[in-house]
């Protein structure tokens, strides 16, 4: 059976037998630089099939650097900066004001050249699980736009500008939707933010008046051409999984055991949700052994998994820096011997 079809059947739970994984490592990002542990990770790397092709970033960046910084403005510009562990933004061109609405670039979909090389990919390996992005989806877009506090309060302070913003958002989304829909995707991915790591940003019964319905529009669009619908929500948003699964949510990333309780994920969604991550990047893998790093592998398959499918191998998010080598060895090792 070829990924893409085996990867189907996993998270639709049709009893493919096949452990799917998604495990992102770079060894440059690492702080420890040992040649033959690097190397072992490089031959683990290259001995794992070729699963996914996953194309999240699509838009259009001007990137710059200097003195070791990347600048970059964004398609809707925003302004970031990325000294070596990451991008942050440092510019919102919405955040003095609703009257700056005039100067945002909103991306215009029909600008088919942003999904060059996702079609390539997609022609150069057929068989994968194919995947396409509208990332940092909404809540994100918006304060990306309006700054984070702004957007906490515009709701209340500014609800018709923010209703009004939040439209011209969801319109681009959609727009982008339909052209990756055209595309031979498998999957689209969403991002957004909901979660602290004690819980969720706004009250529930406010996100589910504010922003669930818009979700459920973008779900219901690619359910309806026959995709999966993956969504990576950072932190505890345990509140709103059964509204996720309610509106055609597919698989759950990351899945955090420091914001969430893997056992009692285990015994509310397992079966009724796909899941996506679950392996410990804040606490085993970068302060356990070798062995607890395996053992963790081992447990998360085991709580997060059914026969019939339902669970997608991968960390809770991007492996640390400071992670030993020796615990990056692990995990591949770990992961490497279901398949």
């Amino acid at each position: 059976m070829i990924p893409k079809e085996a990867i189907r059947k996993t998270v639709d739970f049709h009893g493919s037998g096949y452990l799917p994984s998604a495990v992102g490592v770079h060894p440059g990002f690492l702080h420890e630089k040992t040649p033959e542990k690097v190397a072992r990770i490089n031959e683990l790397i290259a001995a794992a099939p070729l699963e996914f092709q996953v194309f999240i970033n699509c838009w259009h960046n001007q990137d710059t650097h200097k003195d070791g910084i990347t600048y970059r403005i964004d398609e809707w510009g925003t302004k970031w900066e990325d000294h070596g562990t990451g991008m942050f933004s440092t510019y919102h061109p919405m955040e003095e004001g609703y009257k700056h609405i005039s100067g945002v670039r909103f991306p215009n979909a029909n600008d088919t050249s942003r999904f060059d090389i996702a079609r390539a990919g997609f022609e150069k390996n057929p068989d994968c699980y194919a995947a396409g992005g509208v990332w940092f989806t909404l809540f994100e877009r918006l304060w990306m736009l309006r700054g984070f506090e702004n957007m906490m309060t515009d709701p209340y302070d500014n609800e018709d500008e923010f209703l009004a913003l939040k439209e011209r958002v969801m319109e681009v989304n959609l727009a982008m939707i339909d052209k990756w829909l055209e595309l031979p995707v498998d999957m689209i991915c969403f991002s957004d933010d909901w979660g602290s790591q004690r819980g969720l940003l706004i009250n529930p019964e406010e996100w589910r008046r504010i922003y669930k319905n818009d979700y459920k529009r973008m779900f219901e669009k690619v359910r309806s051409a026959g995709k999966h619908v993956f969504m990576h929500l950072c932190g505890n948003i345990f509140e709103i999984i059964p509204d996720l699964i309610d509106i055609g949510l597919n698989i759950l990333n990351p899945v955090q055991p420091q914001a969430m309780c893997l056992e009692k994920l285990s015994k509310e969604f397992r079966g009724h949700i796909c899941f996506n991550g679950g392996i410990d990047v804040q606490g085993v893998m970068v302060s356990g052994t070798p062995d607890d790093v395996q053992a963790a592998v081992h447990r998360t398959i085991e709580l997060l998994s059914t026969p019939k499918g339902g669970y997608i191998v991968g960390t809770s998010h991007s492996i640390m820096p400071e992670t030993p080598l020796d615990n990056v060895i692990a995990l591949l090792e770990a992961v490497n011997k279901y398949k």
